[in-house]
């Protein structure tokens, strides 16, 4: 997998990782398979930026050689792209900045009497010996998308609030600090540059190199594909069920590729040995419990299906139901701000969609905000234990406050998909495929973020502000489109064929920690195999979790560290 790292205080001897390239030598700074560009400045000055990053480069010797704190904290979320500044000032400081989206997310430990830093919390783990964390985990079956200050999956490691620099000078204790604002912009000019920096950001990632897309016929994938198709050949991909060759998605994909010559289309069908909850065993580890670990088997055979055609840049549209499709939490805001007429019109606007009275719309938006922005509360599987750690171990993300609460509740879900795409791209990166995911970049969430929230959404149009983005783009009947298939009955399915291993799971890790109750969850998953609609989106991250605790005992390909001078 490709990530990066250095240390911000040097140790005596100190520790590198085996097989990756060392950059500069003091203090150690490393790369293992990651797009790295190196400017060095004036005053013996060094800037390396990381990552997909649409910088030019004397765009970047301009910056590496004046070297100005505010410069290098607009640089860090000037360009399109996912990327990670790490400057030496040349006089024993070493600044790093983590990307406020936290598509690329930093971690830190402490090793023999030095900070460490880099792209991946595994990788320190591996430094430190360090074993999973049962705070961490705790927060995770809480709330997946929380934030846990101090805390990774793994004890003794911790990431770096996204939109923070951490900095450290000879002798000196390393201090982190915001550096990022969101930015605010009318909803027009919010469109226009989310046309312009979603168009560079698939540019900038193909870079003449072998491209595959997502076409699942929804506005997301569409986009992508068609958005490179602009830059040269593209391979569509459109999965189906087995026997399915026409209706729905495949349709609208279809209309996607013959509008665009460049799009090779290409179908993948899949049959009963993709279904969730198979071939659980085969999931690798990763930073942190991926989001696909319980469609691993379906996962896998994507990424050999498109590593058999020739794909070595693969973009998908993670991140763009979460940007595009809010949940009705903005009607807190709204009545927050005394928008009486507003919240009148959008609250009975909610409650048709939901086939509700509007009255707990109105309770929830004075007395529960978090419930409109999709907070469940406890599981029922969670244990008292569980929910002790889990408060101890969660917060707020420190640069939300005085945010709205549709504002706070956005930026909150994109560092959660930007953060677990992470993990994707870990396991695509064991196939040589490039997964990238160009809706958790941080100027496409800024973009989103900026828009008035009330504005973010209709009840008449799907995605208005995508929408308005791609309009010409696509396909009117794919642009007009109100929704795209759903593939929960694959869930019950899977379970059913696999209901033992899955029930095995229950009395698991997470049991021997103490956070879950395995009778209350084999209750639950009992309930999902006669068809009962069950909290999936909170089972399924407690279930991929404990694959994650099993996987991490029994790795046996670690990154490899050895003590030499740097």
């Amino acid at each position: 997998m490709g990530w990066f790292g250095g240390y911000l205080t040097t140790a005596p001897k100190p520790a590198v990782p085996v097989g990756a390239r060392m950059l500069w030598q003091d203090p150690p700074v490393w790369s293992a398979g990651t797009p790295v560009r190196l400017a060095d400045g004036s005053d013996g000055g060094r800037l390396l930026v990381f990552g997909s990053c649409g910088v030019t480069d004397t765009e970047l010797d301009r910056l590496a050689c004046s070297g100005g704190a505010r410069s290098l904290d607009s640089a860090a979320t000037a360009w399109t792209g996912a990327y990670t500044l790490a400057y030496d000032d040349g006089h024993g400081t070493v600044t790093v900045w983590a990307d406020p989206a936290g598509a690329c997310p930093l971690y830190t430990c402490s090793f023999n009497g030095s900070t460490v830093w880099a792209s991946s919390s595994l990788a320190l783990a591996a430094l430190t010996g360090a074993r999973p964390d049962a705070g961490w985990m705790a927060a995770h079956l809480a709330d997946p998308t929380g934030w846990a200050p101090g805390f990774s999956a793994w004890s003794e490691v911790e990431q770096l609030a996204p939109g923070h620099r951490l900095a450290a000078g000879l002798g000196t204790e390393p201090v982190a600090a915001p550096f990022w604002t969101p930015p605010v912009l009318t909803r027009e000019e919010a469109v226009e540059r989310l046309r312009e920096d979603l168009a560079e950001g698939v540019r900038i990632r193909i870079d003449g190199r072998p491209v595959s897309s997502d076409l699942s016929g929804g506005l997301d994938s569409s986009t992508l594909a068609a958005l490179a198709a602009r830059c040269g050949p593209v391979i569509g991909v459109t999965y189906r069920p087995e026997g399915i060759k026409a209706g729905g998605d495949v349709d609208h994909a279809r209309l996607v590729a013959r509008a665009y010559p460049a799009i090779r289309h290409e179908f993948m069908a899949l049959g009963d040995s993709h279904l969730p909850f198979s071939d659980l065993d085969a999931l690798p580890l990763t930073d942190e419990p991926a989001p696909s670990a319980i469609t691993v088997a379906q996962f896998t055979a994507q990424l050999r299906f498109l590593a058999d055609r020739g794909a070595a840049v693969h973009l998908t549209g993670d991140g763009g139901d979460n940007l595009f499709m809010p949940p009705p939490v903005h009607l807190a805001d709204l009545m927050r701000s005394g928008r009486w007429l507003r919240l009148a019109g959008d609250t009975q606007t909610w409650a048709r969609l939901y086939r509700q009275s509007p009255w707990p719309l109105l309770g929830n938006a004075l007395r529960r905000p978090r419930t409109l922005a999709g907070a469940t509360g406890r599981m029922p599987w969670m244990t008292d234990y569980a929910m002790e750690l889990a408060a101890s171990a969660t917060a707020v993300y420190p640069d939300t406050f005085g945010m709205g609460h549709a504002d706070r509740a956005l930026l909150t879900e994109a560092r959660y998909v930007g953060r677990t795409a992470a993990t994707e791209n870990q396991l695509a990166a064991a196939h040589g495929i490039e997964m990238h995911s160009p809706f958790t970049d941080t100027r496409v969430v800024e973009a989103v973020l900026a828009a008035p929230a009330a504005d973010r959404w209709s009840a008449r149009r799907y995605k208005p502000l995508l929408s308005d983005v791609v309009a010409g783009l696509l396909p009117l009947p794919v642009l007009r489109r109100g929704a795209k298939g759903l593939f929960a009955v694959d869930h019950h399915h899977g379970l059913r064929a696999n209901l033992q291993q899955v029930l095995d799971l229950a009395d698991g890790r997470l049991a021997d920690l103490g956070l879950i109750n395995p009778a209350t969850v084999r209750t639950s998953l009992r309930r999902a195999v006669l068809g009962i609609d069950i909290a999936w989106g909170r089972l399924e991250p407690a279930l991929g979790a404990e694959l994650w605790l099993r996987a991490a005992e029994k790795a046996d390909k670690r990154i490899t560290w050895e003590e030499r001078t740097a």
